[in-house]
């Protein structure tokens, strides 16, 4: 808790991004996952720092409580629909729809398109066993990929080891795998002290990668129950939807009053 309270949001963006969309005070990309990764591109070609926010609808609440939290997302560069809540409150709201862009599809795209180019990536967070075993699943599955570094998350009292050891590997593409807010808070206080012109927060995806969880079918992910699927197997995210009350209610006053501000 102390190191939040420490960090100096400095947005490092030169451009703000032309396909977004005001969702409760917050710039959500617009477009496809293919032009989202093509915009990702031309940024990065261009030496542009950039940090990618996965955002849902539990993100959005915890904007609302803490202002710090809140001022981290807005200067996020990329801010994508990774949830079905902010999904849904785009098209009550703003008559928009938006592709929903779940964070571990667009960090396989990010993979994949770094294998291409030949561009190195360093692998931060999950327990110690979760990391090895997600890094020898995409050691795997992009066999040319460039992994030049990789730790587990759970490093309280060594932060400053973990940031030397990203710094030395001179990763161009930081994915942080701690949970929000974690994650965003660790990129926003660390991001100016690193090589990486791409930072994102993916989240679970490492126990996805690792075998350690399961996505819900395709079917579930197509009707937007993704998140209930993850609830199923995992019991001790029920005591986390206290959210969604919290979620509804700032969309619905939203929409009476005319006020889009998170």
């Amino acid at each position: 808790m102390k190191m939040r309270s420490q960090i100096t949001i400095l947005s490092a963006k030169i451009r703000p991004l032309a396909e977004s969309l005001d969702v409760l005070g917050l710039p959500v990309f617009v477009g496809s996952r293919q032009k989202a990764l093509i915009a990702i591109g031309d940024r990065m070609a261009e030496g542009i720092s950039t940090h990618i926010v996965t955002l849902n609808s539990e993100m959005v609440v915890n904007a609302r409580k803490e202002p710090q939290f809140r001022e981290i997302l807005r200067s996020a560069d990329i801010i994508m629909p990774d949830g079905v809540g902010v999904v849904w409150a785009a098209r009550f709201l703003r008559r928009r729809r938006l592709p929903r862009l779940p964070g571990i599809d667009l960090a396989e795209g990010i993979l994949r398109t770094a294998e291409l180019a030949g561009q190195s990536v360093y692998l931060l967070g999950a327990r110690p066993n979760i990391n090895t075993a997600a890094r020898q699943r995409v050691e795997s599955q992009y066999p040319r990929l460039r992994i030049v570094g990789s730790h587990h998350g759970y490093f309280q009292g060594q932060e400053e080891k973990v940031i030397q050891d990203i710094i030395e590997s001179r990763a161009e593409i930081l994915l942080v795998g701690m949970g929000s807010p974690g994650q965003e808070y660790f990129i926003a206080r660390t991001r100016n002290r690193l090589p990486c012109l791409l930072m994102m927060g993916i989240g679970g995806s490492f126990d996805v990668w690792a075998g350690h969880r399961r996505r819900a079918a395709r079917w579930m992910r197509s009707l937007g129950l993704e998140w209930l699927h993850r609830t199923i197997v995992d019991v001790r995210r029920w005591r986390r939807l206290g959210f969604i009350p919290s979620f509804l209610w700032m969309v619905f006053t939203a929409k009476l009053s005319g006020r889009q501000a998170a």
